[in-house]
């Protein structure tokens, strides 16, 4: 889309004067807080130019415009220029992972705090899954008859829980021969590479316990296979602080979205595209219609050349796109470098 250069300045400081200060933003206004090189009656014509293109809307309380989705898609898209974070921001970032993410599940609570308190918005995180890594050890614990706790804990320090209903009873001693069997034949294997129980980590089990077994792996494999409980959402209430979710109606949409975990997720696996670093969905771009009113920016972390998962904020759509893209470039290559020092401390 062509765009004459004074047109796109003026847009531009259209939509960072509106993300400051969520008010429609006037020609006169706009000439007082920015070196734009032209009257407040040239500003006013371009404005008006810009509104038949679909770019601002006049609320009808002011006289002044405001961006709309449109001109948030330009403004990412042909405008924004990502910056490098400055130094000492730098610093303190890797500091913190290198005091804070000493494993894979801390990685990931340190990320969405951190993307929390730095941008004030609500922050997302995908976790890896954790067929993707190798075990450390399964614990079957039980609790009352047939039900029982299975803790699973990777050597790169992901743990996972998950309670079953199993076939028959299950007592101290028939639980520490499963987790035996188990742990013996999960040695040296990732995950994904669990099929079933070979016929000779099955001789020292009864029958009843030959048959708790082929309830508890392939209830193993689903757990482990599951990404939608591994999507950590922090920052909430950080929303309630902007305008546009000031009313009894936004705020319940936006703790309905958080507590959405299977959305969450699968909203950060849609936006997982290798080919870009960043990725940004405003408004009714999203095609999940709880979101309508949000922008979602995100990026990716991988191992290998894999992509693991998924990270960003979700925030009004007059998001700070350009803070808030440094960020998790930034954090993208902090979030990979500390993976690939546990995979390769974990081998």
């Amino acid at each position: 889309m062509e765009m004459k250069p004074r047109k796109k300045k003026i847009l531009e400081a259209i939509i960072k004067d509106y993300i400051n200060t969520a008010e429609p933003v006037g020609s006169r206004a706009l000439s007082k807080r920015y070196h734009l090189g032209v009257s407040p009656a040239t500003i006013r014509n371009e404005m008006a130019d810009l509104e038949d293109m679909g770019f601002l809307v006049s609320p009808h309380t002011s006289a002044g415009r405001i961006p709309t989705q449109k001109a948030y898609r330009y403004y990412v898209d042909e405008i924004m220029q990502i910056q490098k974070l400055a130094e000492t921001m730098r610093r303190d970032i890797h500091k913190g992972y290198l005091d804070a993410a000493a494993e894979i599940d801390q990685t990931m609570t340190h990320t969405a705090q951190l993307l929390s308190d730095m941008t004030n918005y609500t922050s997302i995180v995908l976790s890896p899954r954790v067929s993707r890594f190798n075990c450390k050890h399964v614990q079957i614990i039980p609790l009352i008859r047939n039900r029982v706790m299975m803790v699973v804990v990777t050597n790169e320090g992901i743990a996972r829980n998950t309670e079953l209903t199993l076939s028959g009873d299950v007592d101290e001693a028939s639980a520490l021969k499963l987790t035996g069997v188990i742990n013996g034949m999960m040695k040296n294997i990732v995950f994904q590479d669990i099929t079933s129980a070979p016929v000779e980590a099955m001789q020292s089990l009864d029958e009843n316990e030959v048959k708790l077994l082929k309830d508890i792996l392939p209830a193993l494999r689903e757990m482990l296979l599951q990404e939608a409980s591994d999507v950590t959402a922090v920052g909430v209430t950080n929303l309630f602080n902007y305008p546009e979710f000031s009313d009894v109606d936004s705020i319940k949409n936006l703790v309905n979205v958080v507590q959405a975990k299977p959305l969450l997720a699968k909203i950060l696996r849609e936006n997982r595209d290798g080919n870009q670093i960043l990725h940004v969905t405003i408004g009714d771009e999203n095609s999940h219609e709880q979101m309508h009113e949000f922008s979602i920016m995100t990026s990716t972390y991988e191992a290998g050349g894999n992509v693991m998962g998924a990270f960003g904020v979700i925030g009004p759509t007059r998001m700070s796109y350009s803070k808030v893209g440094s960020l998790l470039e930034y954090i993208r290559q902090e979030i990979n470098h500390n993976i690939a020092g546990l995979l390769s401390s974990s081998d």
